[in-house]
């Protein structure tokens, strides 16, 4: 996938969830606008990073030419459940 396609999901106002699928079926999710940043040659996505959070369980990085596709998400948020 071209750079240029991947920098303008990322820049999306909204900006929308994300799900990138990797040629090799592996995928990774991205929540949140700053759990992925583009590279010279490709993308870094922080592993695990969620909304208010500033922690990353990890991180990858991989060329453009490796990206298959990109799918919007809604991510499941988990709120606490009310005390009846």
């Amino acid at each position: 996938m071209l750079k240029e396609e991947i920098r303008a999901e990322l820049d999306r106002e909204p900006f929308v969830p994300l799900r990138v699928y990797l040629d090799s079926g592996q995928h990774y999710d991205i929540p949140i606008r700053r759990a992925a940043h583009i590279l010279s040659v490709g993308l870094l996505v922080f592993i695990g990073m969620t909304e208010g959070g500033i922690r990353a369980d990890g991180y990858d990085r991989f060329p453009f030419e490796r990206v298959a596709r990109i799918e919007h998400r809604r991510f499941n948020r988990r709120h606490p459940k009310k005390a009846s």
